[in-house]
């Protein structure tokens, strides 16, 4: 075999290598988005499955497991989100902003929830 042939060889083999690679990373990267993706459903449905009183309840001990997860792991931006939405849902206002602040700093945005804790910042202010 002759080193030209060796070299193209070596070549085709690592395109392949990194070809087969990137597909991995890709296909892990919608895995954990989809496992991510469930467990904001799993609470959207834990909010409209049960009567209202409970559904604070229920977004509140939410909050505390989501809380203790964000300790462990300060970087997840979906998980500041969707602390910012539960505070938000249950109404504690400077709680949800500094959750979406932090989601925000981390590359997540949600327009309408934004403006909806700007206008209750601006409603209490006139307050």
């Amino acid at each position: 075999m002759h080193k030209e042939d060796f070299a193209q060889m070596i070549k085709h083999q690592l395109k392949h290598t990194l070809f087969v690679a990137s597909a991995v990373v890709v296909l892990a990267g919608l895995a954990l988005f989809a496992v991510t993706d469930r467990q904001d459903t799993v609470v959207i449905q834990a909010e409209t499955s049960q009567p209202t009183q409970d559904r604070s309840a229920s977004v509140g001990s939410l909050i505390g497991g989501l809380e203790a997860r964000l300790t462990e792991n300060p970087d997840d931006a979906k998980g500041w989100l969707l602390l910012a939405r539960s505070h938000d849902h249950l109404g504690n206002n400077d709680e949800a902003w500094n959750a979406y602040s932090r989601a925000r700093e981390l590359g997540m945005n949600d327009e309408a929830l934004e403006l909806k804790l700007a206008a209750n910042m601006v409603g209490a202010l006139d307050q």
